[in-house]
């Protein structure tokens, strides 16, 4: 889990961005982020679009992970929902999550809890 020096590893970062940290493995991932400038820092950098949308369904995130193979997945997940698509550009993949975004949720107008995240 961890590279030298402590510091969480490029595959472990891109694994949490993606969702798919073994459960038992958040908890002490997540502490280290909080105590740790440099992963939050590599962490936000290969999150270039984190978004929170806040909907009648509950909270819907879209997210652009940047991958260690250059290519970008936008993905979005909310309580009933998750799906994905890979591109070679970010660009590519934020249209992609805005566009879907607004075809599942046509009536959805933002408020001022929608918008940037945190990965935390």
């Amino acid at each position: 889990m961890h590279e030298a020096a402590g510091h969480q590893s490029k595959g472990d970062l891109e694994t949490y961005s993606l969702g798919r940290l073994a459960p038992d493995k958040i908890a002490l991932f997540e502490q280290h982020l909080l105590i740790c400038a440099r992963c939050r820092d590599r962490l936000h950098a290969i999150e270039p679009y984190n978004l929170v949308h806040f909907t009648a369904d509950g909270p819907f995130y879209s997210r652009v992970t940047k991958l260690r193979t250059g290519r970008f997945l936008a993905r979005h997940w909310g309580q009933s929902l998750e799906g994905g698509k890979e591109f070679s550009t970010l660009a590519a993949a934020k249209r992609y999550l805005e566009r879907t975004f607004i075809q599942m949720f046509p009536e959805h107008v933002c408020t001022e809890r929608c918008g940037p995240t945190d990965s935390l």
